[in-house]
């Protein structure tokens, strides 16, 4: 399985964004949901497999900045798992962030 991150953080994106009403707050709840309940978040052969093929460097950074990448205990697949969540979310984000940006250039045009 190799996932191409822009088309499947986009269409993530798109989903929250039509499901949210155009509502921001919403859709950014509805993509986290989404990135939380993803494959690449709840396998961890899958999370395995999505660090391997994907550049997480934003996503391991968002987890950073919320306190570390690993908890005790934690087993190689919780962590991967993690990092998969977090970059999936942070680029599900910026697509919904060029969408919004996408819209409001046309509501003004």
């Amino acid at each position: 399985m190799h996932m191409n991150l822009y088309k499947e953080s986009l269409a993530i994106a798109l989903e929250a964004w039509e499901e949210s009403n155009y509502e921001e707050d919403y859709a950014r709840d509805f993509i986290y949901q989404s990135c939380d309940g993803h494959e690449v978040a709840i396998y961890h052969y899958r999370g395995v497999e999505f660090c391997h093929e994907q550049d997480t460097s934003e996503g391991e950074q968002w987890l950073e900045d919320c306190g570390g990448i690993a908890q005790e205990g934690d087993s190689f697949g919780q962590i991967a798992c993690r990092i998969a969540f977090s970059t999936l979310l942070c680029a599900a984000e910026e697509r919904l962030q060029d969408i919004i940006n996408f819209r409001i250039k046309f509501d003004y045009d």
